[in-house]
């Protein structure tokens, strides 16, 4: 491990932590961890899912799992032991002293019950206050969190408000009490790019208003960049790299930090293929970056064809009851907007989570039919009525969706998942041709007889993605395909798309809220903002000269 930063003697420590070790049956999960925070300071924990960021961050909570054996040679907070702590003193502590945000707010609120209900039971918990003083601290604690109408959100469902007014909530809760340490646990992962820099600037004026210490835990190092002081990078359960922010991003030293840097796509050049964890960590890789020259020449060849699918004025119109008598209701989740996918083309699609990207998509394969326009593949206008259409349509547009896990069945093999569709479409040897899909998206043929939960992350999206090719489809639309992968896994899966655009003639319509990776995957790219198409740009003339006001703000909120 680097050495540790020199820290002032005037400093106060809150957390002194050293020589923690936590093991379960024998193994040892986290390793001799010493961590040293100060008062007032923003200290952040990165590295990928399972090196024991949130395992740690646990640990100080006394929340660590109940078979879990944890010593170290001192765990105090404030000089209080914390080993030593009974279960009604630590309920003392949680959310009084040491508050913690969790990674998914629709997970952490109970969906049955108002927010308002929740943030009460959290004052009723380690206050005395009244009923009347209890919301007025609430209504103060959300107000002071950006929202803007505490009311409604006192008297909403999580169901009922967005992804970034849940995370809001979730803040607001953790800040009741005014604790002294808050644990922020990847509290903008899935987050748009603008709510994303909303949460970040948010955290950073709350930590410096109410002079509180931070541990900020995340996989995306650009993220830790604009706001810690400090950073403690993991690796297998062990600190592995430790530094100032400034000297962490300017002079990285283990290669596993240098590859959690550098994995991302960048904004300001393409290199083919994306270097990986994996390369660092070797040594050894080559990689190129694509000149203006190459990018021109390789669109001359994409625009002088025909196109492979053609929109034309696609609409998506929902209707419901609402009020006492049951007016009906339209919301336009699309509007009327036109555009075409070439072959060997991917065509990006951006904007803020609700404002229509996946509805379109649907919309486009009829899986949620559209209420107006026209769709064409290879010239012919598709015909929702037509079966055998259809089904032609369905084996030549496949999807590729966010959650991997979500999207195989648990309880079948691997080599079921990806059978079932071969048995449906055609009636080659689907074992042998399932063998072959699985190595084309490099996986070894053992992994036939795996389920689900046996693999990591990447390995699923990978079988995602085999699946989606034992079509033999022409155009795959990849809808947020790597918003839940860690960065270095998210590299090798864009590696492998490309790849596979290259050797099998792809054409891919790249769903993201990610404008790095949009930008560096991407031919064109489309901008959508509450169900209107607002601009439509190739990638690079976008990224230097947006047109739109709306498109301006996203590029700004880009983590670089």
């Amino acid at each position: 491990m680097t050495a540790r930063p020199t820290k002032n003697s005037n400093e106060t420590l809150l957390l002194d932590v050293k020589d923690l070790t936590l093991q379960i049956d024998g193994q040892r999960l986290l390793s001799d961890i010493s961590v040293q925070l100060s008062q007032n300071e923003i200290l952040a924990l990165v590295g990928e899912s399972g090196s024991g960021k949130s395992l740690l961050a646990l640990s100080f909570l006394g929340l660590q799992p109940k078979k879990a054996i944890l010593t170290a040679n001192r765990l105090l907070f404030e000089q209080q032991p914390l080993l030593s702590l009974d279960t009604k003193q630590w309920q003392k502590l949680r959310g009084n002293n040491i508050s913690m945000i969790f990674q998914e707010p629709q997970s952490s609120l109970n969906p049955s019950i108002r927010c308002g209900a929740q943030l009460l039971e959290v004052l009723q918990q380690h206050t005395s206050l009244s009923k009347k003083a209890q919301k007025a601290k609430i209504t103060e604690a959300l107000l002071e969190v950006q929202l803007s109408a505490p009311e409604r959100i006192f008297n909403s469902y999580p169901h009922e408000i967005s992804g970034g007014q849940k995370q809001r909530v979730m803040i607001a809760m953790a800040l009741l009490c005014r604790p002294q340490l808050l644990i922020a646990d990847e509290p903008t992962t899935a987050l748009d790019v603008t709510v994303q820099k909303d949460i970040i600037e948010l955290l950073k004026r709350l930590q410096k208003k109410r002079n509180m210490s931070v541990l900020f835990i995340s996989h995306d190092l650009a993220l830790v960049k604009k706001l810690a002081d400090r950073v403690m990078v993991m690796y297998q359960g062990k600190i592995i790299e430790e530094n100032t922010s400034l000297g962490l991003f300017t002079q990285p030293i283990a290669p596993y930090t240098k590859g959690l840097l550098f994995a991302r796509p960048s904004t300001k050049k393409r290199l083919f293929p994306l270097p990986t964890l994996k390369d660092y960590q070797e040594g050894s890789f080559e990689t190129h970056s694509q000149s203006s020259e190459e990018r021109t020449n390789k669109h001359n060849k994409i625009y002088n064809q025909p196109p492979l699918l053609e929109i034309e004025g696609i609409e998506k119109v929902y209707q419901k009851r609402s009020g006492f008598f049951r007016k009906v209701v339209f919301f336009q989740a699309v509007a009327p907007l036109s555009f075409s996918l070439y072959p060997k083309e991917t065509l990006g699609l951006v904007g803020e989570s609700g404002c229509g990207k996946s509805t379109l998509a649907r919309a486009i394969i009829q899986l949620d039919p559209p209420s107006d326009g026209k769709v064409f593949f290879r010239g012919v206008e598709v015909n929702p009525s037509d079966k055998k259409m259809m089904h032609y349509i369905r084996q030549k547009i496949q999807f590729v969706f966010q959650d991997p896990y979500a999207s195989l069945h648990p309880l079948k093999s691997i080599g079921n998942a990806i059978q079932e569709v071969l048995e449906y479409y055609s009636k080659e040897n689907s074992h042998t041709r399932t063998i072959e899909l699985l190595e084309q998206v490099g996986l070894p043929s053992s992994f036939y007889s795996r389920f689900p939960h046996e693999l990591s992350g990447g390995q699923r999206q990978r079988v995602v993605i085999a699946r989606a090719l034992a079509t033999d489809p022409e155009v795959l639309i990849c809808d947020e395909s790597v918003a839940a992968l860690d960065i270095s896994v998210q590299a090798q899966v864009l590696n492998l798309l490309n790849h596979l655009k290259e050797v099998l003639g792809l054409s891919y319509l790249f769903i993201s809220h990610d404008l790095a990776v949009v930008k560096y995957m991407s031919d064109r790219v489309m901008v959508m903002q509450e169900g209107k198409l607002v601009e439509l740009q190739e990638a690079d003339a976008l990224y230097l000269k947006p047109q739109n006001s709306y498109t301006k703000k996203l590029i700004a909120a880009i983590p670089n």
